[in-house]
């Protein structure tokens, strides 16, 4: 697979199984399939999927109010982790907030996943505060965030 062969698109209805099934995968509290299936109906201009011959490989999901953007999750299937399937939807998802006038978008990240951490870093985030017991199992999270000026 090369990276120009990938397509982000936003978030179609016949997609939400395979996004299911990569939340699943990805996580150890994933969000449940009616969490996804409710914010894919509501915000569907923030919940880009990534697509690989026809089949979703990844995507990242976001919010916004006012002028601020908050990524609430972003998977990849395992398969196609470190082939800058993230990047490019990361590169996406930091465009259409901006388009819509955000100016600072915002993440949590467990405080144990350094490889994480370090992704957002190289795409420019910078750790600001630590939130304890942010996670269901008691982790913490480190606060990122990152202005789009």
């Amino acid at each position: 697979m090369h990276i120009d062969d990938v397509e982000i698109t936003c978030v179609r209805h016949e997609l939400l199984n395979e996004i299911c099934e990569i939340e699943q995968e990805s996580f150890s509290a994933p969000y449940p399939s009616y969490i996804i299936a409710s914010i894919a109906s509501e915000t569907p201009e923030t919940f880009l999927v990534a697509t690989f011959k026809q089949s979703a490989i990844g995507y990242v999901l976001g919010s916004m109010r006012k002028d601020a953007g908050h990524i609430l999750s972003i998977a990849v299937r395992s398969e196609f982790r470190r082939r800058h399937v993230g990047s490019k939807l990361m590169a996406e998802i930091l465009e259409v907030f901006f388009r819509k006038g955000v100016r600072r978008v915002e993440l949590e990240v467990r405080a144990s996943n350094y490889s994480a951490q370090e992704f957002y870093r190289k795409i420019g985030f910078q750790a600001n505060g630590l939130i304890k017991d942010y996670y269901r199992d008691g982790e913490d999270a480190v606060k990122m965030s990152r202005d789009l000026t």
